[in-house]
């Protein structure tokens, strides 16, 4: 039988003529050549594992198969036949780029290939073909990519290229196979001195510990980010996803924002919070490098009795606050506002505020962790030490009369963020021109696009279309997103 021949090309893929499979690699002469990269409908990728008795790179593992274009054959058409070769399966594919590489192999073989690079989905069984594979395994991309940066010996070099040079283009593309399908989070979880226990006995969140006080839902902050679940991107975290999917994920979320401008909470409180307040965009980028802290909060649950803080009593002086900060009595000068489940408010930055106990809340604020302690009500942390108070930066950073009012009509529009409240009580159809964040804020699990949202969790909606089925009974969902005119205000 006639040696294989691979079709020799210049760096503009045009065919210059054939050669000997072995002798084009002995000679390291540029030639055409295809991998394939084959995703199921969790978002896994399929990999495959070399052959022993392979040429080059025996018993490494690569993407799910990989060879040469015969004369007259399309990329597509050799990436199904080679699937079927290989893989014992065949299906859809399309091409989503090509690059150039050369690897040196210590047998004295030369890989210098224009390797075009095709993408495809499948949810069957591999047959593999024991001559070429020596085993396979479906791997979430987060999960390889560490293990490519703790052990890059056990890969071929050419799928290390790939995913060094060019990864984000390889997700951007594999992402778009999963458009319509809700990207939903692992939260971040941190205890605090006042936290309760709704977040478990209501949310039915699976919280580390107790005083378990805030559940980041939807975090880009170093160190306290939340992660994606489940499918193409799961393992990732919002600023990832910001720094590497392409504009048209985030249709025009991008504008005026170097980062990832959003951060979705839940907070529960058994005891009241810190007197606190947060610096605006100016101070917070001055001092802090930071987005500034605009939030806004939709009560859920809140005892009989239960109030938030909301700026001073009208008329409250410097020297008066001054004063109540020397004596330890600052809560006389705070304005106090009884709550009930479905009430809403907007915090705007430098507005002096407290949550007070027995109260379980969803919160929407810039993306920002910097808050300035005022008076911690004479009770120490979880260490046991009293916690640091910023009484210095926060006087600059007060506005005297922020008294925020309670929001009517569940619609709130600020230009740092919007939301509107919806209660789903039948199926319906929604088109999404750009990003939304969904809050499942009620009791019952909804389905978008016929995966489900479970109460308490939140999910981050691409633009396009999706179809919702609400449970058995209403539930409320808030949709989150950015002002169409954010830019100016909110860039950094």
């Amino acid at each position: 039988m006639d040696e294989e021949k691979v079709i020799l090309v210049d760096t503009d893929d045009r065919p210059l003529g054939l050669m000997p499979k072995m002798e084009a690699h002995r000679r390291g002469l540029l030639h055409r050549a295809f991998s394939v990269f084959v995703f199921n409908s969790r978002g896994q990728l399929l990999l495959q594992q070399r052959a022993a008795g392979k040429y080059h790179s025996p018993g490494l593992w690569t993407n799910t198969v990989c060879s040469h274009q015969r004369q007259g054959e399309s990329s597509v058409e050799a990436g199904r036949r080679r699937l079927h070769e290989e893989m014992g399966f065949t299906t859809e594919l399309r091409e989503i780029f090509s690059f150039v590489y050369r690897a040196e192999f210590d047998n004295g073989l030369i890989e210098h290939e224009l390797d075009h690079v095709l993408i495809g989905r499948y949810d069957g069984t591999p047959e593999p073909a024991p001559d070429e594979v020596g085993g396979y395994r479906w791997v979430y991309l987060s999960d390889l990519l560490e293990d490519l940066q703790k052990r890059p010996e056990n890969y071929t070099a050419w799928f290390r290229i790939i995913f060094e040079k060019s990864f984000e283009k390889l997700l951007n593309e594999a992402g778009r196979m999963f458009a319509g399908n809700p990207v939903i989070f692992t939260p971040y979880f941190e205890r605090k001195p006042w936290g309760g226990d709704r977040l478990d006995r209501v949310l039915h969140k699976a919280v580390p510990g107790p005083q378990t006080g805030e559940s980041w839902e939807v975090s880009a902050v170093p160190g306290k980010a939340s992660r994606v679940a489940s499918g193409i991107f799961k393992g990732f975290d919002p600023g990832r996803l910001w720094q590497w999917l392409d504009a048209d994920y985030w249709a025009g979320w991008k504008n005026g924002h170097a980062e990832f401008p959003l951060l979705v909470k839940y907070i529960d409180t058994s005891q009241k919070i810190s007197v606190q307040v947060h610096p605006g965009d100016a101070m917070a980028r001055r001092l802090h490098d930071s987005y500034g802290k605009n939030e806004a909060w939709r009560i859920i649950d809140a005892a009989p009795d239960a109030v938030l803080y909301l700026g001073f009593k009208e008329g409250t002086t410097v020297a008066e606050y001054q004063s109540a900060l020397r004596r330890g009595n600052v809560e006389k000068l705070l304005r106090s506002v009884p709550v009930a489940p479905g009430d809403m408010f907007y915090i705007p930055a430098g507005t002096v505020h407290a949550i007070g106990g027995g109260i379980l809340l969803a919160e929407v604020q810039q993306s920002s962790d910097i808050t300035y302690r005022i008076y911690d009500w004479n009770r120490p942390g979880l260490d046991g030490r009293p916690r640091p108070l910023h009484t210095d930066l926060a006087l600059e950073a007060i506005r005297w009369d922020a008294r925020p009012q309670k929001i009517t009509g569940g619609r709130l529009k600020t230009p740092y963020f919007q939301w509107a409240e919806m209660s789903l009580e039948q199926a319906a159809d929604f088109s999404l021109s750009s990003p939304e964040i969904w809050q499942n804020i009620g009791s019952e699990s909804i389905s978008i696009n016929n995966h489900p949202l479970e109460a308490g969790k939140t999910a981050l909606l691409w633009p396009g279309a999706y179809k919702i089925l609400p449970g058995e009974m209403p539930t409320e969902v808030l949709r989150i997103s950015l002002p169409e005119n954010h830019a100016a205000s909110s860039s950094r």
